[in-house]
């Protein structure tokens, strides 16, 4: 008699939380949802982070309040993800800036990328460009291979930031190469272009975003770093074309939730994600900035980071790359 009373018990409270959890998942969302971006206000990432925010409000019928959370090369905003609550009322619009390369130069990440997220949806890729100014004699990439190798380490070749997507592009365009150039750090990109703009330097490595205004302005790009041609530079050549076909190298943004969220609500918010990315206003406001809108679920998240990030380190070891 106890143990039919405890079975019925038991059953009891399984069918409540059932449908408990049916009656919460079918309700959702029930108050605003929070987007955490990890970048000041004003750059790309912020307008991208805010365009979603704004469609996903308009077809969830609830606010979507963008916070940004700059600083600790995007490992502040990424804790604070980490830490929320898992009910899908917290999301994260980062890049692989967060979840393979602070990975691949820091010993002590607050955060495990492969555990501690789940992924909703990629949103798209931001390319990253080789330039130079106009005058320099030097005109295409075959030439600055030649220049690099007749001259080790007598070209410089700038990023806009140590450990940087910017860094990775350009020590993995000299490792295909088999080149040696002066790595010249700077504080972000508009002092870099800045410089750049000033034939102060020869080389820059840069996204699309900040090469296009400047290109009737005396900028050069000479070749991209993706697998295809960037649609916002048709007729610059990728690095693969010009004979280094292992160079695939882009920023491409996500949108993840702290792992444990509910599968229900993880699912509507990729599909709803799926459809905002489709959506042609969407994708005409990302080009504006230079973002190649293209939704993709991760069949294996942390197989995807798990390569990349190796990838990553063993760039990260052959070209010293390590945090600042």
């Amino acid at each position: 008699m106890i143990r039919m009373f405890l079975a019925a018990a038991i059953a009891s409270a399984w069918v409540v939380g059932c449908v408990s959890t049916a009656t919460a998942q079918g309700s959702y969302p029930e108050k605003p949802l929070q987007l955490i971006v990890p970048f000041p206000a004003g750059g790309a990432s912020d307008v991208v982070g805010r365009i979603i925010a704004g469609e996903l409000e308009a077809r969830m019928g609830k606010p979507v309040i963008v916070l940004n959370r700059p600083g600790g090369g995007t490992t502040i905003a990424a804790k604070e993800v980490v830490n929320a609550a898992p009910d899908g009322y917290t999301l994260f619009s980062s890049s692989n800036s967060t979840f393979t390369l602070q990975n691949a130069v820091k010993e002590n990440v607050p955060y495990d990328s492969a555990k501690d997220f789940e992924p909703i949806g990629q949103t798209g890729t931001l390319a990253m460009v080789l330039v130079t100014h106009r005058d320099n004699p030097i005109k295409d990439v075959a030439a600055l291979v030649a220049a690099a190798k007749a001259n080790p380490d007598k070209l410089s070749l700038a990023s806009f930031g140590v450990a940087t997507i910017s860094h990775f592009a350009g020590e993995l365009f000299k490792s295909s190469a088999g080149i040696k150039m002066v790595h010249l750090p700077y504080k972000g990109s508009a002092p870099a272009m800045n410089d750049l703009m000033g034939k102060h330097i020869e080389y820059h490595v840069d996204t699309v975003i900040a090469i296009r205004p400047l290109l009737e302005s005396g900028v050069r790009p000479l070749a991209v770093f993706s697998a295809k041609r960037s649609p916002f530079l048709p007729d610059v050549p990728t690095l693969a074309e010009l004979g280094y076909p292992n160079i695939d190298l882009v920023s491409w943004g996500t949108v993840v939730a702290p792992k444990g969220i509910p599968p229900a609500i993880r699912d509507r918010l990729a599909s709803v994600l799926e459809e905002v990315v489709a959506s042609p206003s969407v994708i005409e406001r990302f080009q504006k900035v230079g973002y190649e809108a293209g939704f993709k679920r991760y069949s294996d998240w942390p197989g995807f980071i798990a390569k990349e990030t190796a990838e990553m380190k063993e760039l990260a070891r052959k070209g010293g790359i390590k945090e600042e």
